[in-house]
């Protein structure tokens, strides 16, 4: 994690470098995501959308599992399964504040403010390699478009950034929750006789 800190120090430095980041996370469980990221012409494309302003990573943390917690000899209990975290993870977990990596693939939008790093978690889809690769872009052109509003003097305030980022982010699920709710009215509306 020392090395990942330390390139994310370098992009801060850099002019014009806007300091809200992201990092794509994924597991070897999400082969299109993994596809997608390994392709030349789409990691281009995607450098082409975010630009020199927006420094995207990825991240592959080992794969957690559902399992049956151990129980000593002798001791009844419920075998439910939990969820197992790798301890390669613990890192990666701690720095970021999440519980587990349960919620993969997502791409995680962060800065760091006293410290600590606030974040938006953005679900990915990884049905086939088209959905993997229009969900990648459609989350990052929503953080783009956040981005590319602020005044270049104030790229670098982590805590505006990220207030603009929120706001965004909250006015797109909004939208789509109206956008959603038009749809299923126009569907019962056309069942009716």
């Amino acid at each position: 994690m020392i090395s990942f800190n330390a390139q994310v120090e370098e992009y801060k430095s850099k002019e014009g470098v806007a300091h809200l980041f992201g990092v794509l996370l994924f597991t070897d469980e999400h082969p299109n995501i993994k596809k997608v990221l390994r392709d030349d012409d789409y990691w281009l494309s995607f450098h082409e959308l975010t630009g020199d302003r927006f420094c995207v990573f990825s991240a592959k943390p080992e794969k957690g599992c559902y399992g049956f917690p151990s129980l000593p000899p002798g001791i009844l209990g419920m075998m439910v399964p939990i969820w197992k975290e790798p301890s390669m993870n613990k890192n990666l977990l701690k720095v970021f504040d999440m519980e587990n990596t349960k919620s993969l693939p997502m791409l995680l939008l962060f800065t760091q403010v006293n410290g600590e790093y606030l974040k938006i978690e953005l679900s990915l889809d990884d049905k086939s390699i088209e959905s993997s690769y229009t969900s990648i872009r459609e989350q990052l052109e929503s953080a783009c478009q956040a981005i590319a509003k602020i005044n270049k003097e104030n790229i670098d305030s982590p805590e505006g950034l990220f207030a603009a980022l929120s706001l965004h982010q909250d006015q797109r699920v909004f939208w789509q929750r109206v956008k959603n709710s038009i749809d299923i009215y126009g569907y019962i509306k056309r069942l009716i006789p």
